[in-house]
């Protein structure tokens, strides 16, 4: 399937609320980076939150990469910067610091196999046993990025073992695919969420990111930065999910 048709079948699927993704339950948030939780599912946070309902945010990564050359930021202080910018994302969606795991992976280094991707789907489960969550929110397998497609993975190793599971999928870098490239899944079975209420909130979480948005870290020209166009697709007022099929 084209990527252009996908795409545009996203962004037409039907409306939903945050009681019919997640029945009303607690639910987690997996988050690749330490900012793709605000992009992809920033809106359904803050209005679950409102409504009171439990939500946890797991960060696969320490997002230490996004700046290498930076000397002002070495790997070690852009881990802590990073993390603090989460948190204060999170405090913006009202999601207390409590509710926020971070895994600490190496950023751009995620496993999808082997004795730390199992370490990994054990604190997974650890989280999900405690927070009594029921649905899982997770990047998009399709989106190009390798930290993203290893999140999928560990997502899916989750519901192996809690069959039960609700598991959803949020574009992230899929957004970007070209539009005549191949899509290899069917067509998906996805809603919207509209979060128009709540997307002052979440443009406040995207500011928080200040290392990602902005010229905060100034000593790294070929360091990331999300500009207008790559940031465009998480500034209206919905918010797409797909269903992970079992």
């Amino acid at each position: 399937m084209l990527a252009e048709l996908y795409l545009e079948a996203l962004r037409t699927s039907p409306l939903t609320t945050v009681r019919q993704l997640t029945g009303g339950a607690p639910f987690i948030v997996l988050s690749p980076h330490p900012d793709d939780e605000t992009l992809g599912a920033g809106g359904l946070i803050a209005e679950a939150r409102e409504i009171k309902q439990e939500v946890d945010v797991i960060v696969v990564t320490d997002g230490s990469g996004s700046h290498p050359r930076s000397k002002e930021y070495p790997r070690e202080r852009l881990a802590d910067l990073r993390a603090s910018e989460v948190h204060q994302a999170g405090l913006a969606l009202g999601l207390p610091p409590d509710r926020v795991t971070f895994l600490g992976l190496p950023d751009t280094a995620v496993p999808k196999n082997g004795p730390a991707f199992d370490n990994a789907v054990e604190m997974l489960l650890a989280v999900i046993a405690r927070s009594e969550a029921e649905t899982l929110f997770v990047t998009w397998e399709k989106d190009p990025h390798c930290d993203h497609e290893a999140s999928s993975a560990l997502a899916r190793a989750v519901r192996r073992v809690r069959p039960r599971m609700k598991l959803w999928a949020y574009p992230i870098w899929g957004w970007h695919l070209e539009p005549g490239s191949e899509v290899d899944q069917p067509f998906p079975r996805a809603v919207r969420l509209d979060i128009s209420k709540y997307r002052d909130r979440k443009l406040d979480a995207l500011e928080a990111h200040a290392s990602q948005m902005t010229d905060l870290i100034s000593d790294d020209p070929d360091g990331f930065r999300f500009n207008r166009q790559s940031l465009a697709p998480f500034l209206g007022g919905y918010e797409h999910f797909i269903e992970v099929p079992a």
